[in-house]
């Protein structure tokens, strides 16, 4: 079995389009991935995104970034006193109320020792969908790890969760509740489809999983490496902060480059299901392994423009290619939760108002940093993560105003 890889835009673009190449990224990680959204290849994908999609419509962004988000960050902050703060931690903190809502999982006490077990079970699940890219772990004892804290996620979280959604599902087959009153999460719409789908209660439970995991991880490090990128603009620009707290949809734009430079995965790895030709002429054998350089592809110059390595939130980019490059893949791979996550930049000459815009869960939550005072801690340089080969922060120490 051969390797190929790709690393222009175009080719890259092309390839993430092609049937004939399955997901392999997460293959190491199958304890919590194996048929997963993400995982799924053909008609079990194509049915299962149409199913999960019905949470993604706009009511639900808006609502969400209007009540949700804002409520989950004054608590936050309110319960992290402390002067001194590290950025990745309070970035998880924020991030694990909001994938609970997403997900369709609830709380049960409420309390904070509870909160804590749910970042550190976010955590673990973290490192199941990245064993592939760990660097010297034992997957073997890290398998071990994970399972138990699926098993966790199950009895304390996951059964009450899902025996809640079950009794109201029941009201509305009864005629007792309307169908409008239902939680809008992806739990409710998996039990409502799950014999369409032909889903198990395993697969169930992975796939709510799944989404806890995704609606949270890759944000909390796309935060970090924003916050990065603006507090070092800010320091090069002596009225930068000021300007940035007054214009949210600049910080949005500072944001979607960030997310340019740094996708959650530098790399989208694939596994021929079929001979084919990639777009840039190699030939591949069912059974070779692609590997989709997001990371070199997203930094093209002939379409991103001159440094294209450099943060430039003002740089010029070629029509009709996104700001964020193939950060959030494209085709039916793409990433249900762009738009969650990254909103939408205002449109060039169009009416722009800033009351109905959606900025994206990372841009509402960077800009409302900001605007709380937080700096980076001068004393203490942040770290990256060098155990994984993935580019994110072990830790980002700050400091509040």
């Amino acid at each position: 079995m051969k390797t190929h890889e790709l690393t222009e835009y175009r080719h890259c673009e092309q390839a993430l389009k092609l049937p004939g190449l399955k997901q392999s990224l997460y293959d190491e990680g199958a304890i919590l991935m194996d048929r997963v959204l993400v995982t799924l290849h053909g008609e079990p994908h194509r049915e299962r995104r149409l199913t999960e999609m019905r949470v993604f419509r706009r009511d639900f962004f808006r609502r969400y970034e209007r009540e949700v988000i804002p409520e989950v960050f004054a608590s936050v902050m309110q319960s992290s006193p402390s002067k001194e703060v590290d950025l990745v931690t309070l970035g998880y903190h924020f991030m694990v109320h909001l994938a609970l809502a997403f997900a369709g999982i609830d709380r049960q006490d409420q309390g904070q020792s509870e909160t804590e077990d749910l970042v550190r079970i976010l955590r673990m699940f973290g490192v199941a969908a990245t064993l592939g890219q760990a660097k010297d772990r034992d997957l073997e004892a890290a398998n071990l790890e994970v399972r138990a804290t699926l098993t966790e996620f199950d009895e304390r979280f996951f059964t009450p969760s899902a025996q809640r959604r079950q009794a109201l599902l029941g009201q509305v087959a009864a005629g007792e509740l309307a169908e409008e009153a239902l939680p809008m999460d992806v739990l409710t719409v998996l039990l409502q489809d799950e014999d369409k789908l032909q889903l198990v209660r395993d697969m169930v439970l992975r796939e709510t999983a799944f989404y806890f995991l995704a609606s949270a991880h890759t944000s909390v490090h796309s935060l970090s490496h924003a916050m990065h990128h603006l507090f070092t603009w800010c320091a090069g620009n002596p009225d930068g902060r000021a300007d940035l707290v007054a214009n949210p949809a600049k910080v949005q734009r500072f944001v979607h480059e960030s997310f340019r430079l740094h996708p959650s995965s530098p790399v989208s790895k694939r596994q021929a299901v079929e001979d084919l030709v990639l777009p840039n002429g190699q030939h591949v054998a069912v059974g070779d392994t692609v590997i989709i350089n997001l990371r070199q592809a997203n930094r093209d110059a002939a379409l991103f423009g001159a440094e294209p390595e450099m943060f430039n939130p003002q740089r010029d980019i070629e029509r009709g290619v996104s700001e964020t490059g193939i950060t959030f893949g494209i085709g039916m791979h793409a990433c249900l939760g762009k738009n969650l996550a990254a909103g939408a930049l205002p449109v060039p000459g169009k009416a722009f108002d800033m009351d109905r815009h959606q900025l994206g869960t990372v841009a509402w939550i960077a800009h409302a940093l900001l605007e709380a005072g937080i700096t980076p801690n001068p004393m203490q340089a942040p770290e990256l993560d060098q155990a994984i080969a993935r580019e994110t922060w072990l830790n980002y120490p700050a400091l509040r105003s």
